[in-house]
């Protein structure tokens, strides 16, 4: 009887070590799974963040290219594409009239760029007092992003709002 009970005592401390170490295991278990849970939370919001920030960098190096290309146009005088120049040259003082467009060479003379990875689509010439808007077609391409740019200037002496759209590559 004596070894019955030494082998049922020994039994019952192997039983409770086993469900101590069952209950720590699940414990354990469950804290490795929230952590990697929490970790994954984590990657996913950082690369979230990194998307983010790489789209609003495009999108600012779009705009500065908008930017550099209309202040080209109301700036410079380019006789081969007025995209680049147009403006009215005044032949006493010998240079152009910065803010000045020539309202024909806008019209005849503006021809389709593509810079590395964005072009030019259209500019739109709204004239402030009689509202009337003129939209030169540069491209046919299709991009879903483009940013507009727009700039008061006279056009052949008359106050208007220029206005290019351009556009990434996709």
């Amino acid at each position: 009887m004596n070894t019955t009970n030494k082998q049922n005592k020994i039994a019952n401390r192997v039983l409770k070590l086993n469900q101590k170490g069952i209950i720590f295991s699940t414990d354990a278990i469950i804290s490795f799974t929230i952590t990697l849970f929490t970790m994954l939370i984590f990657v996913l919001y950082l690369s979230n963040i990194v998307n983010s920030e790489t789209r609003k960098i495009e999108q600012i190096e779009l705009e500065e290219k908008a930017v550099f290309i209309i202040d080209s146009m109301i700036k410079n005088q380019n006789e081969e594409n007025a995209l680049l120049g147009a403006c009215n040259y005044d032949s006493d003082k010998k240079r152009v009239l910065t803010n000045n467009l020539n309202y024909s060479q806008l019209k005849t003379n503006s021809k389709p760029i593509t810079i590395e990875d964005f072009f030019v689509k259209e500019i739109t010439i709204t004239f402030t007092n009689t509202n009337k808007k003129e939209i030169i077609n540069l491209s046919a391409k299709d991009s879903k992003n483009c940013i507009n740019v727009k700039r008061f200037t006279l056009v052949d002496n008359l106050k208007t709002i220029i206005e290019v759209k351009t556009c990434k590559i996709k």
